[in-house]
């Protein structure tokens, strides 16, 4: 999403890609620790929501700045192959696998940052060329599929949605049934809640 916003901003992809890197650290970083701490069963002051904010950060810029670069290569490379199904896949692939590459070493130096400090080990038995290795390719290939199929998702998503907002100008009586829906969601997911506390309580 952030991407998608900074995109539409006239900036050279370098300066780009930076402050796209920055501003997603900086914004969805808190979530992650707090996440992460909640999981190792750690305790949680506002000091940790930005735990290892640096590496984490340099690591998002450099991301930021390949993806950028390598997309705008590529596209200008073959503008009419980009504009089919097959470039926009091609090319979302190969700049996601190069950017998540080139960034990786900052996910070790964020990993070895967030040690705890009664287990913390020096960087060089920390550090596993054959785990970096497994983890960086298995983890670049999973978002670079996830992502290019995500191309060709999205003109077919923005077409319907235009379609649906077309039909709702019409009739505007479509969002009262998109409002009931919504909440008949809601309170069946309310219920389900309710019915599965209600069942843990009486084991």
């Amino acid at each position: 999403a952030t991407n998608v916003v900074i995109s539409g901003i006239d900036l050279d992809p370098t300066l780009r890609g930076t402050a796209a890197g920055a501003i997603f650290c900086t914004t969805t970083l808190p979530i992650t620790n707090y996440r992460f701490r909640k999981a190792m069963g750690w305790p949680i002051s506002a000091g940790d929501l930005y735990q290892a904010y640096l590496p984490t950060v340099l690591r998002d810029i450099i991301y930021g700045i390949v993806r950028n670069r390598v997309m705008t290569a590529l596209v200008n490379f073959s503008p009419e192959r980009a504009g089919t199904n097959a470039g926009r896949f091609a090319n979302m692939f190969v700049t996601v696998i190069a950017s998540c590459v080139i960034s990786a070493p900052g996910n070790e130096l964020r990993g070895y940052c967030l040690q705890a400090p009664d287990k913390k080990l020096p960087f060089f038995e920390f550090f596993k060329p054959d785990k970096f290795v497994r983890s960086t390719s298995v983890g670049a290939l999973i978002m670079a599929v996830s992502l290019g199929v995500g191309t060709l998702a999205t003109p077919q998503v923005e077409r319907i949605w235009g379609q649906l907002r077309e039909y709702l100008k019409k009739n505007p009586a479509g969002y009262a049934v998109i409002a009931l829906v919504v909440l008949g969601n809601i309170v069946a997911a309310s219920r389900k809640k309710e019915l599965g506390d209600a069942s843990k309580a009486k084991k």
